[in-house]
Order: C-alpha cells, then structure tokens, then sequence
C-alpha cells in the first residue's frame, strides 16, 4: 500500500495546477486589477450592466489604447472580475463585470486592503524570505530608510504611502469603537490608552463619556499626534511618551480602566507579554484591562480570516519582522503568563474584532459574562 504525500489526494492533477499557477502569477493580475480599477475600465465596465461593452466601446469611455484594453479585459476575466457576454444578437465580443469586479471597484474594505498592499507592502514583500530569516522589517527600506520599525517612520512616510497605512489602520477599528464603549462602564473614570496612536479612540471615548479621563501612552511622535487630535477635550487628556519595548518603563498605576486597542499585535510574544507585565504591575485590585484584537482563530467568514491572515505577512516584512496577528488561544496563554485573568470576552464585535476583559489574576474570582 502506498501512503499519499498529500493531505488531498482526491484533488485533481490539473486542479492542483491551476491553482499553484494563479498564485505564481498572482502580483501580475493584482496589479491589472487595480489598474483596471484606477483607469476606469472597471468603471466602464459597471456603467453597462448586464449587457456589457465590446472593446472599442471601452475604448472610448476610457482613453486607453486597444491593446491596454484587450491585456486588461483578458487578466480581468482570469481573475474572475469580469467574463464574456453575448449581444442581444448573440454576437460575441462584449464583457460584463461580475459580482467580484463589483466588489474590487466598489467595497470599501475591499478598496482600503487593496490600496493597504499596493502603497504600503507591495515592494517591500520583495524581502519576506530575508525577513523570515533575521527577525527584522527587511522590506521597510522600500518605504523609508533608516527606521528599525514602521511606527518610528510613520512620520517619514510620503503622504501616498501614509494615507493608505491610515485608511488600513482606522477602517477596522473605527467600525467598532462605539460597540466598545458601553461595554468599558468607564463611568466618568480613568482610563489608560496603551499604544494610542493617532488618538481615534481617544477622540471616540471623549465624545462618548463627558466626564471620562485619559492618560494617552504612545512613542512621542505618535503620542503628539493623539493630543493634537483631541483638540477642545484636552483638558481631560494627559500623555506619557513612552517606547513599550523598554521593558523597565512602567506604566501609569492605578486606572480604573487599561485599553489596548489593536496593539498587542504589533510586539511578538516575549513584549507582549512584557506589555501586559507592566499592565498588571499598573492596575489596582478593582483595575480592569481590556485587549481588541482581530484573532485569527474567531472569524466568521473566510475572507476576514484571509485577510488577518495576511496581515501578518505585512508585520513580518514590513512592520517590525516579529509580530502577527494572533490566535485568541495564544492571547489567552499570554495573559495568563502576565498574572492577569480573563474575566470575559466577546467575538463576532463589528468586522471582525473580539474584547477581551482582565483583571488581576489575584482579583478574579471566577468569570463573568459583561
């Protein structure tokens, strides 16, 4: 008896192949997808409808050449953004967008991790072997030079590049913010933002709770973005520049509430960790600490997990070469290994995020629900 080497061995010889090929060729068609996008061919494309256009029409409702046309239309179909249509004649030659063409031209999310991985990752994915192998963001120099991560350089980044980081950055967690909030019972409280970065759920909490005070923590360019951007509430706003790899700076003590949003992803394991150390080393007894995170392992589509999934592959060639976007069964061991305790977690909160509630492990009795 012969044992498969395989993990599929029903899959069909030329299955396997098509697919192995699509993905050789994959960079090749993003991009003709995007340039369709961009140049308008897509758009055309949708104006028409079911009924299509042949490609003299898309010709004049472009500008391009026939020969831009004909390449696009072609890449196009193979990625399944458009196919081929008869005429109500029944001639051939005209093309229709389909569902997924609608969806690469009009999808917000869509647009935004498109744009993400176009301005942001697409030259410096050239040096994810080289980054698998020393630990480090080797592909960041095709952004900027002279950064050991991208938090440092956000400010050095062209506007291009810095716009599509933000609109990545902010579309997620925007989306789930006001979910958040009630769930806090900040109460006109004290709350830490660990890792605040440009200040949005700063801006959120303060509209929200009128009597809410914060402690914004950050690196200092970060961090002076974040002040700036809480404009007339101020007054209810401290910050604290700090670099949360240091292990030995701590953090403000004794906050009624410790909020880390979408941050722990941005450390590997070991300053993770570390960061949460100090987390608890900070919070009283009655202290609460609260982590959203978009796991890998608490989707409940496909695309949002392919979607995480990749952007793990932009902290290891890009961001700072050891991150990822972890499994909430990796997060769990962590804070636990912190001396903090899970008092209670929810998923399936907006796109794609789950909150997680902790307390000192010394001051939970047993879980509850929120």
């Amino acid at each position: 008896m012969t044992t498969s080497r395989v993990a599929d061995p029903e899959t069909s010889v030329e299955t396997a192949r098509l697919e192995v090929l699509r993905l050789a060729m994959a960079p090749l068609f993003f991009q003709a997808a995007r340039a369709a996008r961009d140049l308008g061919l897509l758009d055309a494309l949708y104006r028409r409808a079911a009924e299509g256009a042949d490609a003299g029409a898309l010709v004049g409702a472009t500008g391009l050449s026939r020969y831009a046309v004909d390449v696009l239309l072609e890449a196009l179909t193979v990625s399944g953004l458009c196919q081929p249509v008869a005429s109500a004649d029944g001639a051939p030659g005209r093309f229709a967008i389909t569902k997924a063409g609608v969806f690469w031209l009009k999808d917000e999310l869509s647009r935004v991790h498109a744009d993400f991985v176009h301005h942001v990752c697409y030259l410096g994915a050239f040096k994810l072997d080289q980054a698998l192998r020393e630990g480090r963001p080797s592909g960041l120099p095709a952004l900027v030079e002279g950064y050991p991560t991208v938090y440092e350089a956000l400010g050095a980044l062209s506007p291009e590049v810095r716009r599509a980081w933000d609109a990545f950055d902010h579309l997620a967690s925007d989306s789930v913010f006001g979910d958040c909030l009630p769930l806090l019972e900040l109460r006109g409280g004290h709350l830490v933002d660990v890792g605040c970065n440009t200040g949005r759920f700063a801006q959120a909490l303060l509209a929200f709770d009128p009597r809410a005070r914060l402690t914004l923590v950050d690196l200092p360019r970060q961090l002076g973005q974040a002040l700036t951007a809480v404009g007339a509430h101020a007054a209810r706003v401290a910050g604290v520049a700090l670099d949360l790899l240091d292990p030995s700076a701590p953090l403000p003590p004794g906050a009624d509430v410790y909020w880390m949003s979408q941050v722990l992803d941005c450390f590997g394991e070991d300053e993770v960790r570390s960061i949460l150390s100090r987390v608890a080393a900070a919070m009283g007894p009655a202290s609460r600490a609260f982590i959203l995170e978009t796991y890998v392992d608490q989707q409940r589509s496909e695309g949002a997990r392919t979607a995480i999934v990749g952007t793990s592959l932009y902290f290891t060639a890009i961001a700072n070469g050891t991150s990822r976007m972890y499994a909430s069964t990796v997060m769990r061991r962590l804070i636990g290994e912190a001396g903090l305790a899970v008092a209670w977690e929810r998923h399936d909160i907006g796109l794609a995020h789950s909150l997680t509630c902790c307390m000192r492990a010394d001051a939970v009795a047993q879980p509850v629900k929120p």
